[in-house]
This record gives structure tokens, C-alpha cells and sequence, in this order.
């Protein structure tokens, strides 16, 4: 079963979470997602990258019944294809876009962040960091992603409240760039990946911004550093 499925339109790329009903991270998923990620990074798409969800939820996060039940050496495997993954995607040197359709609960939030431009969809859905509740702590690259992302008085509340927004206030707070309506959203994201991948120093001037952080996730990421790789849940 396919649980990340890709499609092309012109130059670029579409990845889709595809884990009904909720489109939740487990093992499997979080691995095929960094190896399309991978391959992306591999051969970046001119007109950019669009991440949306399947269905009517973009995704809610870590899944709570499968990874509980995970062995030492699982739980270890999954944050190291979370820090990859969130690096690959922070750091594409061409556009990405999340184009949020629905729920986007914890790790999902978080991936949204990792995008360039956030849209969402004007819809009754719920957003939010929520680990502080589900008793999950923050790998270390997605924290990264949060503290670079989040201006730090609202950045501290929504990671210590795990506080529930909706797309209206997380529009209001900066932290999505447009509201669209639902049949609009991916076009309306297709077309944001192509304008902004077209700027000639597009990929440069990313790394520019991105570099500190990137810099730190990388290191991360190649030293397998994070405490979280001992003891996640």
C-alpha cells in the first residue's frame, strides 16, 4: 500500500499523505515519506514541491496506537526518518508549499512549518503542537523547525499550552500565509510552487535564511545526536 503517493503536474511535484482515515505518522509512513523526500532532493523539481493530505485531514500527526506499541529499536528508527525527513524538506533549494486540507495535529503542524508558504483551506479544522499533551516529546529537528518558525512569546505558548487553533487564527498569528477555498487549495498551491521556484536565486537565498538551523539539523541528523533516539516513549 502506498501511504505517500506522488503525482507530477508540469514541473511540480505533489506528494499526498495517504494513511486513512487520518493520514498518521507510523514507522512505514515516515520512512516512504523521507525517501521521496530523497528522491526530490535528489532531483528537484523546477517547479517546486506541494505536501497535502488525502482525504479531509492533511494529517494528525505521530499515530498514537501504533507507535506506543513500538520496540526500543523502532522508536529510534522512526525519530531518525522524522529528522530526515523534516531536514529534506526544510532545506529543498526550490519552493515548497504545504497546501493544509484539514487537521494538521502535532508532527503535521510541524511539517507545515518545514514549508515555505503555508496554505490552508477555509475550513472547521483543527491545528495545533499538541505533544505536551499526548506525552510525546519533540524529536530534535522538528524543534528546530518550531523555534526558527514561531516568534518566541506565541512559540512558547502554543508548545507548553498545546493549545488547539483553528486555520483563522493560525492565519492571523502569520503562521499560514493564505486562507483558500477547499476546491482551490492545490491549484492554488501548484501555482504558488511554480511562481516562487522561478525567482533565479530562489534555492541561495533559502539556504541563506535557513542556514543556522539547517546547519544544526543537519549535524543531527548525520551524528544520530538526538537524546530522543534512547528514549522517545
Amino acid at each position: 500500500m502506498t501511504l505517500i503517493r506522488a503525482e507530477r503536474q508540469g514541473q511540480t511535484a505533489i506528494l499526498f499523505f495517504s494513511r486513512p482515515p487520518a493520514n498518521a505518522f507510523d514507522l512505514e509512513f515516515t520512512g516512504e515519506f523521507q525517501a521521496r523526500l530523497d528522491e526530490l532532493a535528489a532531483d528537484v523539481p523546477a517547479g517546486g514541491v506541494v505536501i497535502t493530505g488525502d482525504g479531509k485531514a492533511f494529517s494528525g500527526g505521530v499515530d498514537f496506537k501504533a507507535v506506543p506499541t513500538d520496540t526500543a529499536e523502532q522508536s529510534a528508527r522512526m525519530i531518525s526518518r522524522i529528522n530526515a525527513a523534516v531536514t529534506t524538506l526544510y532545506g529543498l533549494p526550490a519552493a515548497t508549499v504545504a497546501a493544509v486540507n484539514g487537521h494538521a495535529i502535532g508532527g503535521a503542524f510541524v511539517l507545515m512549518l518545514a514549508c515555505d508558504v503555508r496554505l490552508a483551506a477555509d475550513v472547521d479544522a483543527r491545528l495545533g503542537l499538541t505533544e505536551v499533551i499526548a506525552g510525546i516529546p519533540y524529536p530534535a529537528c522538528p524543534m528546530e523547525v518550531v523555534k526558527a518558525e514561531i516568534e518566541p512569546g506565541y512559540r512558547r505558548h502554543l508548545v507548553l499550552s498545546g493549545e488547539i487553533i483553528s486555520p483563522r487564527q493560525a492565519e492571523a498569528r502569520g503562521l499560514v500565509d493564505e486562507l483558500v477555498a477547499a476546491p482551490s487549495l492545490l491549484a492554488r498551491a501548484v501555482e504558488l510552487a511554480r511562481v516562487r521556484s522561478a525567482a533565479l536565486s530562489y534555492g541561495r537565498v533559502k539556504q541563506q535564511l535557513k542556514a543556522d538551523a539547517l546547519a544544526r539539523m543537519r549535524a543531527i541528523v548525520e551524528t544520530s545526536s538526538d537524546p530522543m533516539l534512547t528514549h522517545w516513549v
